[in-house]
């Protein structure tokens, strides 16, 4: 199993959007790649590391998961910031 390291994780929620945003690092600049529906990941253009996270609805996932988890499919992502 590969360890991620990561030196800062900023986690902001838009109630009015219900969308969540999480960033590894400082915010930046980056290119969008859904990878299910309403999830998108984040790469820097440069590196192709993944920079952050956005959930769509978030919201509505949480309450329809069990335990209150939401889960993100990251099988393609083999680089963190």
């Amino acid at each position: 199993m590969a360890e991620t390291k990561l030196a800062n994780l900023d986690i902001q929620y838009d109630p009015s959007a219900d969308v969540l945003y999480c960033s590894f690092g400082p915010p930046q600049e980056a290119v969008g790649e859904e990878v299910g529906e309403g999830i998108v990941v984040r790469r820097d253009a440069e590196t192709n590391r993944v920079v952050g996270i956005t959930v769509v609805d978030f919201s509505r996932r949480f309450q329809q998961e069990p335990h209150g988890v939401v889960s993100v499919p990251l099988d393609a992502v083999t680089s963190f910031a």
